[in-house]
C-alpha cells in the first residue's frame, strides 16, 4: 500500500518527500498550512502520512519535531513519531527508518542542509550572501514571498514536484540551482534585495530585546530572507512579525529567536500555545481575531521580552 504525503511546502517538506519516495511509500503529495490541519480543515485519512504538521490521529503515521506538539497532545499516540530534539522532520524520518543504511542514495550534504534550514543554523554571511543549499532554502521558503511578485513559468507546487525529482537525480546543489525555474526565482530574489532592506528599516520598531515587524499597513510586502531583520537589528534577540491572515480574516503573529544571538531564554512555542498556535522553543506562530490583536500584541511582546544578564 502506498500513502499520500501531507506536509508543508518548504525545504523540510521537500526532503521528507524525497525520503519517502526513496522508500516507495508515497504516490501523492498534498502541501498544506499547519493551521488548516490543526483546525480540521484538511480531510486526513488512514492513507495519509503527515510530516512537520500538528498531530492528527486519523493519519497512518505522523512525523514531527515541534516542541509544542509534545505539550499539546497526550494519551495513546502510537502513530506519532516525534523527537523534539531533532533539527528537522526529515531527520526524524531518516533515523526512524534506519538512516544511511536505508537511504544509501541520500547524501549527507542534503540531510545536513535540511537540518540547517529547519533549525535556522545560519551565520551572518549566510544571511547576507546566501549560496548553495542555503539559497535554495530561501527561494523555496514561502515566507521569502517570491510568489507575490511574478507569474512564474511554473507554479510553486510544480516547482516542488520538480525539485523532489531533482534532489533524487542530482547530488550537486549547483546543478539544481541552474535549473531554469530555480534560476528565475533566484534572479527575482536578488532584484528585490535593496527594496526589502529599505522596507524593514521603515516598519520595524525595537522594544527591549524584541524587534516588532508590523507589515499590516504595507501595500506591497517585498520579497526577502526572513532572517535579514536580525542582521539589521543586532540588539534584538526575538522578532515578532505581524501580518494579515488569509483574506485579512484575522491577524497573524509569527515569532522567532534571532539566529545570530541565541541567548534569549523564552519558550516561544509555549507562548504561542496560549493563543491556540504552536511552534518550537525558538519559533512559533498564532492567529487571533482582529478585535483582540492589539491586546495580544502587547501580551506577546511582554512575554517574549527579557532583560539581558550582564556578567561581572
Amino acid at each position: 500500500m502506498k500513502y499520500r504525503l501531507v506536509t508543508r511546502s518548504d525545504f523540510d517538506g521537500l526532503v521528507c518527500a524525497v525520503l519517502l519516495r526513496h522508500l516507495e511509500m508515497i504516490d501523492d503529495i498534498l502541501f498544506v498550512h499547519p493551521k488548516d490541519v490543526q483546525d480540521g480543515v484538511v480531510d486526513v485519512t488512514d492513507r495519509d502520512i503527515l510530516t512537520n504538521l500538528p498531530y492528527d490521529g486519523r493519519a497512518s503515521m505522523v512525523f514531527d519535531h515541534h516542541h509544542s506538539e509534545t505539550l499539546r497532545n497526550d494519551g495513546d499516540r502510537s502513530n506519532h513519531v516525534i523527537d523534539a530534539d531533532a533539527p528537522s522532520a526529515a531527520r526524524v524520518i531518516y533515523e526512524h527508518f534506519g538512516g544511511r543504511e536505508r537511504f544509501p542514495k541520500v547524501t549527507d550534504e542534503l540531510m545536513l542542509a535540511v537540518d540547517q534550514a529547519d533549525s535556522a543554523d545560519y551565520s551572518l554571511t549566510d544571511v547576507l550572501s546566501p549560496t548553495g543549499w542555503t539559497l535554495l532554502n530561501f527561494l523555496m521558503d514561502s515566507r521569502t514571498g517570491l510568489g507575490r511578485f511574478r507569474n512564474f513559468r511554473i507554479s510553486n507546487y510544480q516547482l516542488m514536484m520538480q525539485l523532489i525529482d531533482a534532489c533524487i537525480e542530482h547530488n550537486d546543489v549547483n546543478e539544481i540551482l541552474a535549473l531554469p525555474d530555480v534560476m528565475e526565482r533566484a534572479e527575482l530574489f536578488h532584484e528585490c534585495s535593496t527594496r526589502f532592506v529599505e522596507q524593514l528599516h521603515r516598519v520595524c520598531r525595537v522594544d527591549g530585546d524584541v524587534v516588532i515587524v508590523d507589515l499590516r499597513d504595507e501595500e506591497v510586502i517585498e520579497a526577502g530572507n526572513r532572517f535579514m531583520v536580525y542582521a539589521l537589528f543586532p540588539e534584538a534577540r526575538v522578532s515578532v512579525h505581524i501580518i494579515w491572515g488569509r483574506q485579512k480574516l484575522n491577524t497573524v503573529f509569527a515569532c522567532g529567536k534571532s539566529i545570530l544571538d541565541r541567548s534569549s531564554p523564552v519558550d516561544i512555542g509555549e507562548v504561542m500555545l496560549r493563543y491556540d498556535g504552536g511552534g518550537h522553543l525558538a519559533a512559533g506562530t498564532c492567529q487571533v481575531p482582529h478585535d483582540v490583536s492589539d491586546r495580544v500584541e502587547g501580551e506577546i511582546i511582554d512575554a517574549l521580552r527579557t532583560e539581558r544578564v550582564v556578567s561581572v
